[in-house]
């Protein structure tokens, strides 16, 4: 029987997603809000994007974003305007620093819930059926519940707010393309069956798909906004992909609407670009489009290089627990049935769009000469869609019951199978990763004795064990009820984060960070007039946004030494650096006045010679920054 759009939803119809939407909502507090502003900004990136954005409230200027009184071409503008839109709304302190990426994360968890919601809810269950709705929930919270975006969401700078519009950019366009289906959306189709749509010219709701297409052209624009060119290269190349492989290349392309969409994406995406080169010419073009776009490509950049395997690495350990699934996803979709894929509805080629968006980012990076981490975080929420088609496939059953793919196979059961052993194991490693910290990070440069510090602390010892825990429970299910194995690694991963994750990242921050806040405390309070600010040996951006002034940093001991002697008689500096470059300087008591010391940094007040011999003409004084 087919149902009315206009049937006045009943108790039983809302309360899946009154469930799923509080479950979602406990998630984000948990994982993206709790005590997000507990600890101080991390060196060396964080603090970058934190003062270019206070920078723009102080000078007014929005155009060109500075750090340090030094113009910061690395990144256009988007992530800057939000924080100092925080800022003017909130203050300036590390909340809202890292609130577009908390923002961005939990939009995106949203998103991916509703669109597996809406693609696997099949016409012939009720709208209230439980299972659709704790797929798509499924989905969303595997989003969110994973290493990577644990980390990059709670971190104030621009790879979660890229992977966001990214991410809301694609599952735009999905929904645009299902909408042009004669089928519709499953159980929210007015359809009694599901069409495959295979005609040039579609027959579904062209309004709907308009709606969708421009909410893409938006966020693409938006991406561009957050990082460049990439933001409108990933998307399209994986786009192209699915198309392809669908066979709607030409038709999808033509129903798209360009004639629109393409000058509402320019209206967003270029104004700025063209004000900001009017600006500064081709020092930006330079900087920003030859260095940090085609240079990262095409070569390495600073000493960022990595073997070919690095992302598998990287999502097998960034991606976590759920990595494990991957392959059971890629089994069960068979993405080589060209044939069978063409066949079924478009909003059954979910997982097919899922897994085009997955290889495309990992391939297009595992290619650049430049690797990070936080380069693939765009790729997990497709990552996510996957997975949790998998798993609710392998806990619900029928094939008819979540239309998911064309077809299934005896041994996909097996690579599930195989997937619930390697997340097993995956836990357990982790736990042993986390209880021996202390024996293999024995060194480092800003934390004396790291290791003997984490030790006493206990906080590892902590982590391991509650890790360990749950891992033992989760073997447990996967023996006495395989079926909510999924949900069990939810909840799991969000007790892990509460018991263990935020006390050791509250550790770090006071063994890493809290001396260089303490010791910004101390400068402001002991501070002369006008006295300028040296950090020897090191550069700490941190620095710079607490004291809210300029600092000049220098590498050499030698540099400090000349800056030294270009003191003018009457006049002093405040120097941070380490016990070790510090008694290299050679300046005797009469010059050097300690006044603190926190972890490995040593602050003291630097006076000038009693003769002055160097030239100021020469003097280093505003280099090094």
């Amino acid at each position: 029987m087919t149902r009315s759009p206009f049937t006045r939803p009943s108790a039983a119809t809302v309360a899946p997603a009154l469930l799923v939407s509080l479950g979602l909502a406990i998630v984000a507090i948990v994982t993206l809000l709790y005590r997000l502003g507990s600890i101080g900004l991390i060196d060396e990136t964080e603090p970058l994007f934190a003062e270019a954005a206070r920078q723009m409230v102080e000078t007014g200027d929005w155009l060109t974003p500075y750090y340090n009184d030094v113009t910061r071409f690395d990144k256009p503008p988007l992530v800057y305007w939000m924080m100092a839109i925080g800022y003017r709304a909130f203050g300036v302190n590390e909340w809202t620093v890292r609130l577009p990426s908390s923002i961005a994360a939990i939009a995106l968890m949203t998103l991916v819930c509703f669109v597996t919601v809406r693609c696997v809810m099949p016409s012939r269950l009720p709208l209230g059926h439980l299972k659709p709705w704790l797929a798509g929930g499924l989905a969303g919270a595997i989003a969110v519940l994973n290493l990577h975006t644990l980390v990059w969401g709670r971190t104030g700078v621009s790879d979660m707010l890229l992977s966001g519009c990214m991410g809301g950019a694609m599952l735009a366009f999905f929904m645009g393309y299902c909408a042009l289906d004669a089928g519709g959306f499953g159980g929210f189709s007015t359809s009694a069956t599901a069409r495959g749509w295979r005609s040039g010219g579609g027959a579904g709701n062209p309004t709907a798909a308009r709606a969708w297409f421009a909410l893409f052209y938006v966020l693409l624009a938006l991406a561009v906004l957050t990082k460049g060119p990439v933001g409108i290269v990933l998307p399209g190349f994986a786009i192209a992909i699915f198309l392809l492989l669908t066979g709607q290349f030409w038709p999808t392309v033509r129903s798209m609407g360009l004639w629109w969409g393409l000058p509402l994406f320019a209206a967003i995406a270029l104004p700025w670009f063209v004000l900001v080169i009017a600006e500064h010419g081709t020092e930006y073009v330079a900087v920003f489009f030859g260095y940090h776009n085609v240079a990262r490509f095409t070569g390495v950049v600073n000493r960022h290089s990595a073997p070919w395997y690095f992302y598998f690495l990287v999502v097998g350990c960034g991606f976590f627990p759920w990595a494990a699934y991957l392959p059971a996803a890629i089994a069960q979709l068979r993405p080589w049935r060209f044939d069978g894929w063409r066949r079924v509805p478009r909003s059954g080629q979910l997982g097919l769009f899922a897994l085009c968006w997955f290889l495309g980012i990992f391939a297009f990076f595992s290619l650049a000469g430049t690797k990070l981490p936080s380069y693939v975080l765009p790729l997990l929420p497709a990552g996510a869609i996957l997975v949790a088609i998998v798993l609710a496939e392998a806990a619900y059953g029928e094939a008819e019951d979540l239309p998911l793919r064309p077809g299934r196979t005896r041994a996909v059961s097996h690579w599930v199978a195989f997937g619930h052993i390697l997340s097993l194991l995956l836990w357990l490693g982790w736990a042993i990763a986390i209880w021996t910290i202390p024996l293999w990070y024995t060194y480092d440069p800003a934390v004396p004795k790291v290791d003997r510090q984490l030790m006493a602390s206990g906080i590892c010892q902590t982590a391991g064990i509650g890790l360990a825990l749950v891992a033992i429970a989760i073997g447990l299910i996967l023996l006495v009820r395989r079926r909510w194995i999924g949900l069990a690694q939810v909840f799991g991963f969000g007790l892990v984060t509460i018991v263990s994750f935020h006390p050791f990242a509250n550790e770090i921050d006071r063994l890493r960070q809290q001396p260089l806040r303490e010791l910004a405390e101390t400068i402001a309070e002991i501070r002369q007039s006008d006295e300028p600010v040296v950090m020897l040996g090191f550069e700490k951006p941190s620095l710079v946004f607490y004291l809210r002034d300029t600092v000049a940093f220098f590498d050499r001991v030698s540099e400090g030494r000349e800056y030294a002697d270009c003191l003018p008689p009457g006049a002093s500096a405040l120097l941070m650096t380490d016990e070790e470059r510090q008694e290299n300087l050679e300046l005797g008591p009469d010059r050097l006045e300690p006044i603190e010391e926190r972890q490995r940094y040593r602050l003291a007040r630097v006076r000038p010679p009693a003769t002055q011999t160097a030239d100021p003409q020469t003097c280093p004084l505003n280099s090094g920054t």
